[in-house]
């Protein structure tokens, strides 16, 4: 019996609104980005090369770095918060 896929973008749930709460920026040049890590293996890792490439290709002017508590669950909202106030846009990653 083969297991169903599930679409991550959303295209396939009608009911979920998917419409973002800012428009996207038109540049990330002078932003400042939260990189939101998981916990898992090789997570870090994967983010500061983004970190980096986001700095060096687009012209990020910083980089946070934030943890999840644990992997299993969702992200804390004192984290959540702290991103919503110190950045402009946010990436997170998972390892292994």
């Amino acid at each position: 019996m083969r297991e169903q896929l599930l679409d991550p973008t959303g295209d396939g749930d009608q009911g979920t609104n998917t419409t973002l709460v800012m428009p996207r920026p038109q540049s990330l040049a002078g932003l400042t980005v939260g990189l939101l890590e998981n916990g898992k293996p090789n997570a870090t890792v994967l983010l500061h090369a983004v970190g980096r490439e986001l700095r060096e290709k687009y012209g990020v002017r910083e980089v946070r770095m934030f943890s999840k508590s644990y992997f299993g669950t969702p992200v804390e909202e004192s984290v959540v918060q702290q991103m919503l106030h110190n950045c402009d846009f946010a990436v997170a990653a998972i390892g292994d």
